[in-house]
């Protein structure tokens, strides 16, 4: 079952791969997303050419999640046309100096057909942990992102605490 909202396609080629996300590159995504890198990963992909050209937008979850799997997984990034909308979100955050760009005298003759990937689609716990981790590392990324997201990460470490407890705690469940 695709995404709501976003679908994810790839395509190998030997230790590079060739990533499509089509719709809204958002926090509900973004486990998912992580989820298929470390299993690129895993299968000794190193980098990652990310094709964002149907991309409809990119929130700070997603933004987040893609600053840390840089610096997490060691994976290199490399964005293919990136509206400027999203390419001013990285750049206000701070990502778009860990990922690199590809411009038009680098690109191949022709771009790889890629298949969609059927991902489950996260729960809540795994999409309040991911949008906790990822605003936690564009706070560390930039100082100025501290105020930016302090209250988000207050908010999301609350929300994330409540369920984790009562998930874990049978008398705060009743």
């Amino acid at each position: 079952m695709p995404l709501p909202g976003c679908s994810i396609s790839v395509s190998l080629d030997g230790p590079q791969a060739f990533v499509r996300l089509e719709g809204r590159a958002a926090a509900e995504s973004a486990p998912a997303f992580e989820k298929l890198v470390v299993r690129l990963k895993d299968q000794g992909v190193g980098s990652v050419v990310l094709d964002l050209s149907r991309a409809l937008m990119m929130d700070s979850g997603f933004s987040g999640t893609l600053s840390r799997l840089v610096g997490s997984t060691g994976t290199a990034f490399t964005l293919y046309e990136a509206p400027q909308r999203i390419l001013d979100g990285l750049e206000d955050h701070g990502v778009l100096n860990q990922v690199s760009l590809l411009t038009a005298d680098r690109l191949p003759d022709s771009l790889p057909k890629t298949e969609e990937v059927v991902l489950e689609a996260a729960s809540k716990a795994e999409v309040l942990k991911c949008c906790l981790d990822a605003h936690r590392a564009l706070m560390a990324l930039k100082p100025e992102n501290v105020a930016k997201f302090e209250a988000v990460e207050r908010f999301l470490s609350r929300e994330s605490d409540k369920l984790l407890g009562s998930a874990t705690d049978p008398a705060r469940s009743l």
